[in-house]
C-alpha cells in the first residue's frame, strides 16, 4: 500500500466501506425487489428497470470502486467517479418519478436517494482534491 497520511487513508477507507455497503444493498435489495418479491419470480405489476440496472451496473461498479479505493488504486478513483455519476443520475430519475406521483413523498424511497446524492458529492469533491494520491 502507498505511504499516505493516516487522515487521507481513513477518509478514503470510510468511503470504500460506504460504497461496498451500497453495492451489497443494491444487489440484495434489487434481487428481492426492495420487499416486493423475488426478482426471478416476476411479480405482477413490478417495474424491473431499476432492480436489473442495480444488479448489473450499480452493485458491481460500487463494489469495484470500493475495492480500488480501499487499496488506494487509480482504478478505484476512476470507478468511484463513475459511481458518483450513476448515483446522481439514478437519484434524479427517482426524484422525478416521486414528484410526478405527488405527495406524500415516501421517506423510504426519498431518503436513500438523498443519501446517495450526498455520497456522490463527497466522492467527487473529496476524491478530486486528492486524486494525485492514487497509484
Amino acid at each position: 500500500m502507498n505511504k499516505q497520511p493516516a487522515n487521507i487513508r481513513a477518509g478514503v477507507r470510510i468511503l470504500a466501506v460506504v460504497l461496498f455497503l451500497f453495492g451489497l444493498l443494491a444487489f440484495f435489495g434489487s434481487l428481492f425487489l426492495w420487499g416486493q418479491g423475488f426478482l426471478f419470480a416476476f411479480p405482477e405489476g413490478v417495474d424491473y428497470a431499476f432492480p436489473v440496472t442495480d444488479i448489473l451496473v450499480n452493485a458491481p461498479a460500487s463494489i469495484i470502486a470500493a475495492i480500488g479505493l480501499w487499496q488506494l488504486r487509480r482504478y478505484g478513483h476512476i470507478a468511484s467517479q463513475f459511481v458518483a455519476g450513476f448515483y446522481i443520475y439514478a437519484s434524479v430519475e427517482i426524484f422525478v418519478h416521486v414528484i410526478q406521483e405527488g405527495p406524500p413523498y415516501p421517506p423510504e424511497i426519498v431518503a436513500p436517494q438523498v443519501l446517495a446524492v450526498a455520497v456522490a458529492v463527497v466522492l467527487v469533491l473529496y476524491l478530486w482534491r486528492i486524486r494525485n494520491r492514487f497509484a
